[in-house]
């Protein structure tokens, strides 16, 4: 098998967030999604994920498309997706290490699995078709409906912030409880390292609000998986140290006056932006 490695690291990372945020979104049962999205954005668990694709159960099975008998070998699956657009590059998230997390051409990456029985799935068009090989069967995923509201995460604290009147952000936290010296020696360097990341990582928002109240809370866009992850070792950091974080997600943030790539930031709505947790 030979794997090409001359895309640029960047572009490989966000062909890889893209694809695993869109599976998780399109095809996941519902109640599972969450879950598998925390798992596929800590390298540590990936493994929690991949290691059940032999034997999944948890795709929505509104969206599996039958592969007819005769049609079960690679080069008649090609043809399949081929029929539905797929383009000649896919890419792979599969239990095999050797493969999981690279792009393929389409036939390679069939003639790699099919009839292996190692759990593998080919994401063709993000959130649209996907091809899955397990132990047991092999099927086509695909939705042509658009995918349901886009959903944003926070991870916040009980100390209330005196511009919008709710619950700290984790990074207001983690300064605070650095600047009170609620948390110090390695656990601060530790937190110090995350911090810088974020620095180098994330934009810092130009905008709280649409006047000088600066009502805006900050949110997470749930397809933002490093930056998530990063986020539960700073959680992990100030739970240890006494200071309970709470996640909350909604589909209605408010009214949005900053967004990049990976977060956005909204004033509520007046009646609140429906959180759960």
């Amino acid at each position: 098998m030979r794997i090409d490695t001359n895309f640029p690291a960047s572009l490989h990372y966000n062909a890889s967030v893209q694809h695993e945020a869109s599976l998780i979104s399109a095809f996941v049962k519902r109640n599972k999604r969450e879950r598998y999205r925390e798992i596929l954005s800590n390298p540590r668990l990936r493994h929690k994920f991949t290691s059940k694709l032999a034997h999944f159960t948890d795709f929505d099975p509104q969206y599996r498309a039958p592969l007819p008998s005769n049609k079960l070998h690679a080069a008649n699956i090609a043809l399949e997706l081929q029929k539905r657009r797929s383009p000649s590059v896919v890419f792979v998230i599969s239990e095999n290490p050797a493969l999981d997390q690279q792009e393929l051409p389409l036939v390679e990456a069939l003639k790699e699995i099919v009839g292996y029985g190692m759990g593998t799935v080919l994401s063709c068009i993000p959130g649209q078709l996907a091809f899955v090989e397990t132990e047991d069967e092999r099927f086509i995923l695909e939705r042509h409906n658009p995918l349901e509201k886009h959903e944003y995460i926070r991870f916040m604290v009980d100390l209330k912030d005196k511009d919008s009147n709710v619950g700290r952000g984790i990074f207001q936290a983690a300064a605070l409880a650095v600047e009170w010296r609620n948390i110090g020696g390695a656990d601060a360097d530790e937190l110090g390292e995350i911090q810088n990341w974020f620095g180098k990582n994330l934009n810092r928002p130009t905008s709280f609000g649409r006047d000088k109240l600066r009502l805006g809370i900050c949110w997470f866009k749930t397809d933002a998986t490093e930056h998530i992850a990063r986020i539960w070792e700073m959680v992990r950091i100030l739970e240890q140290n006494g200071i309970y974080v709470k996640k909350i997600i909604t589909d209605r943030p408010g009214y949005v006056v900053y967004e990049d790539e990976w977060q956005l930031v909204a004033e509520p709505f007046r009646k609140g932006t429906l959180p759960r947790t």
